[in-house]
């Protein structure tokens, strides 16, 4: 029979130098950067700041049909992967360097390279050719000005 241990006695052990290890191998998300590329070489990347969360890229493959008369079943066979798009909400500051050259990437159809980091160690980073596709704010009482970003993954995505 497992025995739960209190947050109090967590802390007690861990005041008396003992390490208290949790069995989740988990990433934290506070910390993950999007940034965006400069185009240059080497390539700069700069966090696009202000970011609440990031979600994607959320790619599926297509669905080729390759039923012939001979089938017994609906066969099939995987189409080219689409990566779809990066998702983000943001505080936007018409101001900010980052959040101006979004609007004016969007504006001026500016295909630029991506990356994502996460917070492992060594961090371990996606980086892909992107372009914006989206940014709208967003105003209310009792609020701040929000965006919302998203961002087209125009190709593969390189892990590294």
């Amino acid at each position: 029979m497992k025995k739960l241990i209190s947050i109090r006695a967590i802390a007690a052990l861990q005041a008396y130098g003992a390490t208290v290890m949790n069995s989740s191998a988990a990433l934290d998300s506070q910390g993950m950067t999007l940034a965006s590329g400069d185009s240059a070489s080497p390539e700069v990347f700069t966090s696009i700041t202000e970011l609440s969360n990031i979600d994607g890229p959320g790619g599926q493959a297509t669905e080729i049909d390759v039923t012939d008369l001979l089938s017994t079943a609906k066969e099939y066979r995987q189409g080219l992967k689409d990566e779809g798009d990066v998702t983000c909400d943001m505080n936007y500051i018409p101001q900010n360097t980052q959040h101006a050259l979004l609007q004016s990437d969007r504006s001026g159809q500016v295909l630029r390279n991506y990356r994502i980091t996460f917070t492992d160690s060594p961090a371990t980073t996606w980086t892909f050719l992107g372009f914006v596709k989206g940014l709208s704010i967003s105003n209310g009482v009792d609020n701040v000005t929000k965006g919302s970003l998203t961002i087209r993954v125009a190709g593969d995505i390189a892990v590294a």
